[in-house]
């Protein structure tokens, strides 16, 4: 069984093995990353609240979390970008990115 690691935010946890250790919603397998991509395209408390199916409640302690962990959840979202903008590139550009040369496979 994973293990939980309470944080300082009600209803905000850690779990080994569950969405890469990011923070998430105790219970569910959203993450507060999610919930701060949500707030940073400026959707409002019920906005987020519907699209992510929790209750106003779980995202204010979301977003609680995320404003006293900005760094870390804006890394996070960083990453999830990146890995993004890689997929969406030709594949010729992703095997530069990974340094790979796209003619040789070298």
């Amino acid at each position: 069984m994973a293990s939980v690691v309470s944080t300082e935010h009600p209803h905000i946890v850690r779990l080994e093995g569950v969405c890469g250790g990011e923070p998430i919603i105790d219970g569910l397998r959203v993450t507060v990353r999610h919930v701060a991509t949500l707030y940073l395209r400026s959707e409002n408390i019920q906005e987020m609240a519907d699209s992510l199916n929790l209750t106003e409640a779980q995202v204010f302690h979301a977003l609680s979390y995320y404003f006293d962990h900005r760094d870390e959840i804006n890394g996070l979202i960083a990453l999830e970008q990146d890995a993004h903008a890689r997929l969406k590139a030709p594949k010729g550009r992703r095997l530069v990115a990974r340094g790979v040369n796209p003619w040789t496979g070298a």
